[in-house]
């Protein structure tokens, strides 16, 4: 069957992309990935090595000219994927697999004696980065074997030995990171497809004795939503498949059931908790389609077909296109989804153990966060209020983090204290007699006195879409304050007053009111409070890459505003 590509329009308003109606169908999609990756083979290429007298003949240079297995890899699975299918410019290319074979070779070339590859990065002799190259190449090999009436030539030996001797690494090799626990796993599942080896599996339990790094709301251990979250995903989705360890599945399930409340009311995916990376940078949904696509059809869930119907609406075909390896090499995944019931847009989540409370009534949401020290996002639309964070000079380590959350009523509330003591003589008895008591003493043996006390407790009150936030500073008098608004950068704010000697700083006179704007959305907030005019204070962290709206005043204080 020949596909007809067919132009795929994203929506833009995404008050129209809850899911419940796709703006393409797979097989339209998929016209479209072949496309795209037709499109991006000849800049793939470029960044090949082909000059014989070069030590990394046949392998991928990144941007800084510095060889990588990884992007080695991927491209032997791109040129697979134009490779094999029909409707590519590329079938059957000759000059494609003799580029495929020429990256098989520069990865053998690239592989240690004992198995394992280098991420020049950062890691030397690494099983986690091997783990990373056998997803592209496994799927690539699987595509091939499934397609054996094309011609290959050595291209199979030569990924076979590659794969085999990967396996020798990864039964034994260490890791960094919990997620590296489920790459390795999902890799050796795959090498267990094609060459059954009982020490694959036997490697596998032992990660999997140390259960898996989820809490009970449905947060992995690393709360990494842009990055590490979705890789942990394809990894248990995989062992689950290859080897059978079904349980896995209700542990895919947990995640997804908790991502439903983590998606921006502009379509991106919250950040704010994460430990890693991707710690604040923004990101869409478009990770998440591989396990929401598979998931909903073994379950025929109609909430997650809502999301793949949701992403795409909403996410840029282009960033999907890591699907299409996944589609050529499992057509079930082309099949027809369950009549989709729309994603959530009205909900009030209170997530203990992820340490987060999220809130959408609409196109409004929030985010509530303990233990970091951004408190509070608040999105709109295109107008994004990214972090709202506190800070004072006490002591040099007055950025405010809460140690804890609680719900009283309808109020949640964050709240820290912290201390600032001074430090007396040593006793005789435990001055070093033959050197300097500073150096050698530790300052936890003095006595302190003059202790300092900062009590800070911070009210978040919601209703209908609107943010009502009490801040309350009970410590030394005249200790400067500072609270800090980031808008995204782009929008416009109004009623403001630049801060001199600081690119996007902006104060507000008390009881003033400014609103933001982005495109047609807006955000209001006040009154404001001006009570100085210092925003970096010492011991505080810099200021965010955001336009940056500043409260300040003195403790012991308290000041209420609004954010709509």
């Amino acid at each position: 069957m020949v596909l007809v590509w067919l132009p795929i329009v994203i929506l833009l308003n995404l008050s129209l992309a809850d899911g419940s109606t796709p703006a393409y169908t797979k097989k339209e999609l998929l016209s479209q990935l072949i496309r795209l990756n037709d499109e991006s083979i000849p800049v793939a290429l470029s960044k090949q090595s082909t000059e014989k007298d070069n030590a990394y003949y046949g392998a991928v240079f990144d941007g800084d000219s510095v060889v990588s297995p990884i992007a080695s890899a991927g491209l032997i699975q791109s040129l697979m994927c134009g490779y094999v299918s029909r409707d590519s410019k590329y079938y059957q290319s000759k000059e494609l697999l003799q580029r495929m074979i020429l990256a098989a070779r520069g990865l053998l070339n690239l592989q240690h004696d004992d198995g394992t590859i280098d991420l020049l990065s950062t890691n030397f002799h690494s099983t986690p980065d091997l783990g990373f190259t056998i997803y592209p190449l496994a799927l690539a090999y699987s595509i091939l074997l499934k397609n054996n009436h094309l011609t290959y030539g050595e291209l199979p030996s030569l990924l076979k030995e590659y794969l085999l001797h990967a396996g020798k690494a990864l039964t034994v090799g260490g890791i960094h990171t919990p997620n590296h626990r489920w790459v390795v796993s999902g890799a050796l599942a795959w090498l267990d497809t094609f060459f059954p080896n009982p020490m694959y599996k036997a490697r596998v339990e032992q990660w999997l004795a140390e259960k898996i790094d989820i809490d009970p709301d449905g947060q992995y251990n690393e709360r990494s939503t842009a990055v590490y979250t979705p890789i942990t995903n394809r990894g248990l989705l995989d062992i689950a498949k290859k080897m059978k360890y079904n349980y896995l599945y209700d542990v895919v399930r947990k995640n997804l059931d908790l991502t439903f409340y983590l998606v921006h009311s502009n379509g991106e995916i919250a950040t704010e908790s994460s430990i890693r990376q991707d710690k604040y940078q923004r990101s869409n949904m478009s990770g998440y389609y591989l396990a929401y696509n598979y998931m909903a059809l073994l379950d025929k869930n109609s909430r997650y077909s809502g999301m793949v119907g949701y992403i795409q609406n909403t996410v840029p075909v282009d960033q999907l296109k890591y699907m299409l390896p996944y589609f050529l090499e499992d057509p079930a995944l082309l099949q027809d989804l369950p009549e989709a019931t729309p994603i959530p847009t009205t909900y009030h989540k209170y997530f203990k153990y992820s340490d987060m409370v999220r809130i959408r009534e609409g196109e409004v949401d929030m985010s509530v966060i303990a233990k970091n020290t951004t408190f509070f996002t608040y999105f709109k639309g295109e107008a994004a209020l990214e972090a709202v964070r506190l800070s004072s000079a006490f002591f040099g380590k007055g950025q405010f983090e809460s140690q804890q959350l609680e719900k009283e009523g309808d109020t949640y509330v964050l709240s820290s204290t912290i201390y600032g003591p001074y430090y007396q003589p040593l006793s005789k008895e435990k001055i070093p007699p033959d050197t300097d008591a500073w150096s050698k003493v530790p300052r936890s043996e003095r006595k302190q006195s003059e202790v300092q006390t900062l009590h800070t407790r911070i009210y978040v009150t919601q209703s209908n879409g609107k943010a009502r936030i009490k801040v309350s500073l009970d410590g030394p008098k005249n200790l400067p304050v500072t609270l800090e608004l980031g808008f995204r950068l782009g929008g416009t704010l109004s009623n403001v007053i630049q801060k001199q000697g600081i690119n996007n700083a902006f104060l507000i006179k008390n009881g003033e009111y400014t609103t933001y704007q982005k495109g047609n959305d807006t955000i209001k907030i006040g009154p404001g409070v001006g009570a100085h005019k210092w925003t970096q204070l010492r011991g505080a962290l810099p200021k965010l890459q955001a336009d940056c709206l500043f409260f300040t005043n003195y403790a012991p204080c308290e000041f209420e505003f609004t954010i709509e």
